[in-house]
């Protein structure tokens, strides 16, 4: 009879520590959430997909909200985020003073933030996950002005970039570094136009402007895939924005984010789009939460601001580039199996 009472008692224990354990291990589960800059947009989809993606591969909940382009939808987010008591924070701020408010307060209640792109530059401090934008523009601008000269020798060249100058570290590291990529090929070169929002209907309109006002601009630049593809499609509706045999007609369109939209183009050697710096939302979204988690586990400090860390964007060039080089790169980085012949209609 004891040793049975002995034993019952001994399952009661060992039932009680699992149970506890089990318990433990479900509270020690790492909650991760990030606030993106819109989910409209096809790279903020990519990076959402391979964050969720890496954050299951490693045990960890993770929580995406949608900024929707708005300040006061990301500051909600992140309160919401503050409130459930996650682990940590990834945002990409649409507007940085507001969001760092909302970053103030997450780290006043004791969760760590990370940045990604926006880095901290006021009293409010954190670590950054950089993209480093600007030598790949510079790039893209010096060979868009060579092909230009090459292939409409004596011809001047006229720019317009279809970019959101409020949105600084955007205007800054992408339109003015391809801006001065033609001019250290092309002084002379004239920027025509400027404007536009991170909005493909408004890119659309604000480029069919451009062909009325300046019908001769022969380089066209769009700083985000919205931007580059409905400037794009605006001049294909005219008749423009063609390409013979990878030898564009009349003009050179490039962009920034190397979505599969805007790779199918590049590819294509009926299109104009020729250039595009090529994000990598696989390789962007395994470092921001690799940044969170040394700050979880105490290798970083929340406050530091010394040890940013870049990913760096690269040139896809219609020119040079195979499609199966490019195909690759979309298997990579986007986890998308895409056959561009295919979708070229070759």
């Amino acid at each position: 009879m004891k040793k049975r009472l002995v034993f019952c008692i001994s399952i009661l224990v060992i039932a009680f520590i699992l149970s506890v354990g089990f318990y433990a291990g479900a509270q020690d589960k790492l909650v991760i959430g990030q606030v993106f800059w819109g989910l409209h947009d096809s790279y903020q989809q990519a990076h959402q997909v391979a964050a969720k993606a890496y954050c299951e591969s490693l045990g960890i909940e993770y929580i995406s909200m949608d900024g929707q382009m708005k300040p006061e939808v990301q500051a909600a987010a992140m309160e919401d985020l503050i409130a459930r008591q996650v682990d940590g924070i990834i945002c990409q701020a649409y507007d940085q003073a507001a969001m760092e408010v909302s970053i103030d307060a997450a780290q006043q209640a004791g969760i760590p933030v990370v940045s990604f792109v926006n880095v901290s530059s006021g009293n409010v401090k954190y670590p950054t996950m950089q993209i480093d934008e600007k030598q790949g523009a510079i790039a893209m601008g010096e060979l868009a002005a060579k092909k230009i000269m090459e292939y409409f020798p004596g011809k001047k060249i006229k720019v317009a970039t279809i970019s959101d100058a409020s949105i600084e570290w955007a205007h800054e590291q992408r339109t003015k570094a391809f801006i001065q990529g033609v001019q250290n090929v092309a002084p002379d070169m004239e920027w025509v136009f400027n404007g536009g929002k991170s909005n493909r209907e408004i890119a659309y309109s604000t480029a069919e402007d451009i062909l009325q006002s300046f019908p001769d601009v022969n380089i066209m630049f769009g700083y985000d895939a919205e931007n580059v593809l409905g400037s794009l499609a605006a001049f294909e509706a005219a008749g423009r924005g063609n390409a013979k045999d990878r030898i564009p007609v009349s003009e050179i369109f490039a962009g920034v984010d190397g979505s599969v939209p805007e790779l199918v183009k590049v590819a294509d050697p009926n299109s104009a789009f020729k250039l595009t710096l090529a994000l990598q939302p696989k390789s962007n979204a395994k470092k921001c939460i690799d940044m969170l988690l040394k700050i979880i586990n105490g290798e970083l400090d929340m406050h530091a601001t010394d040890k940013n860390e870049a990913v760096v964007s690269f040139v896809v060039n219609g020119w040079d580039m195979s499609k199966e080089e490019i195909e690759q790169f979309v298997k990579d980085e986007w986890a998308l199996e895409v056959d561009l012949a295919k979708e070229i209609g070759e």
